[in-house]
C-alpha cells in the first residue's frame, strides 16, 4: 500500500494522491484502472479508501485484474490460480473474475464500471466476450508492444483507432515506431521521453487522429525495488518531472488535446480506417531517451 498506491518516499509521496493532484492542477481527466483482487486478501476497507480518493477528485474508475492475487490463500470464493495472465483462464473463469471485480468495486463505492484493462495487458478475445457478458463497454488492454496482448485478435499490431468488437469498443494504447531495433514503443510515461511524447501528440493533431491513449502506473515514480520493511526509498525525480511536463503540455494545448473519461465518449463514432500507420519518431529522439533512462537509474 505504501509503495504501490501511496508512493511514499523520503522526499514525499508520489503515488495515486500525487497523480490525482497533478491531474487536478492541470485540468486533466484520467481513468484509474483499479485492481480490487487485493481486497479479497486484506479486506475491502483499503480499497474503499482508494475509491473514495479517486471519486473525490472526480476521476473515472475502471476495472483492472492481476490474477497473481489468486495465489494468496486468503482469496477465497474465486477461481483457482491458473497463470499470471487473464488469458490463461477459460471464459467461465474470466467472466467470474470480471464479475467479482466489478461487484467488489461497486461495493467499495465506485460508480458504474464501464472500462477495463487486463493486468500485464494479458487479455485475449475470450476476455472481450466475458466483458460483454458482464455489461462492460470499453477495453483498453491492447498494447501492441507486447506479444501476449490480445494475441488472437486479427490485425492487433496495426490498430491505432478505437475498434468495435461487438458490444465492446477497444481503445488500443497508442504506439509509435522509434529508432531502435524493436521499433514499436507504447505511449507510456516511463517508457518515452518528453520529446517523443510531444512529437506523437503534435503528429496526432496534424493527422487528425481521433484518440491518443497514454499510460501511467501508480508506482512508477518510486524506486519500489529498493524498499525494505519499514524503510522509505527515493523518488524517480527524472520521471516525475517528465510526467509534470507532459501534463503541462496537455493543459497548454487543451483546445486540440481534450482529455476525456471513457463514459463521456460512449456515443461518439470514430470514422476512418482502424489500420493507420504508426507515427514515426527519429533515431536522435531514441538515443536521447536511452540516455535519460540511464541517468534515471542513478538520479
Amino acid at each position: 500500500m505504501r509503495a504501490y498506491l501511496r508512493g511514499e518516499t523520503k522526499q514525499g509521496d508520489f503515488g495515486i494522491p500525487y497523480q490525482l493532484r497533478v491531474f487536478a492542477d492541470h485540468g486533466l481527466k484520467a481513468t484509474f484502472f483499479i485492481d480490487p483482487l487485493f481486497s479479497f486478501a486484506i479486506g475491502v476497507e483499503p480499497l474503499r479508501a482508494l475509491v473514495l480518493q479517486v471519486n473525490k477528485s472526480q476521476q473515472e474508475i475502471g476495472l483492472h485484474l492481476h490474477p497473481e492475487w489468486l495465489t494468496d490463500p486468503r482469496c477465497t470464493g474465486l477461481p483457482a490460480f491458473a497463470g499470471p495472465l487473464l488469458s490463461d483462464y477459460d471464459r467461465a473463469a474470466q467472466q467470474r473474475l470480471i464479475g467479482s471485480g466489478v461487484d467488489r468495486l461497486v461495493e467499495a463505492g465506485a460508480g458504474p464500471i464501464e472500462g477495463f484493462r487486463a493486468g500485464s495487458w494479458g487479455a485475449n478475445t475470450i476476455t472481450l466476450e466475458a466483458l460483454r457478458a458482464c455489461g462492460l463497454r470499453f477495453d483498453s488492454s491492447l498494447n501492441a508492444a507486447f506479444g501476449h496482448s490480445l494475441p488472437d485478435l486479427e490485425g492487433r499490431s496495426r490498430y491505432q483507432r478505437p475498434v468495435d468488437c461487438g458490444a465492446i469498443k477497444i481503445f488500443p494504447v497508442t504506439h509509435f515506431v522509434d529508432g531502435s531495433r524493436r521499433g514499436v514503443r507504447p505511449l507510456h510515461v516511463t517508457a518515452c521521453s518528453f520529446d517523443e511524447f510531444r512529437h506523437v501528440l503534435d503528429a496526432s493533431v496534424e493527422q487528425q487522429r481521433a484518440i491518443v491513449v497514454i499510460v501511467v502506473h501508480s508506482f512508477e515514480f518510486v524506486r519500489v525495488g529498493s524498499m525494505s520493511r519499514g524503510r522509505l526509498t527515493e523518488p524517480q525525480r527524472l520521471l516525475i518531472r517528465r510526467f509534470e511536463k507532459i501534463c503541462g503540455y496537455l493543459n497548454e494545448h487543451k483546445a486540440v488535446l481534450r482529455s476525456s473519461h471513457f463514459h463521456e465518449i460512449r456515443g461518439e463514432s470514430f470514422d476512418g480506417d482502424e489500420f493507420v500507420e504508426p507515427i514515426q519518431s527519429s533515431r536522435q529522439r531514441t538515443i536521447a531517451r536511452i540516455a535519460q533512462q540511464l541517468m534515471s537509474r542513478v538520479y
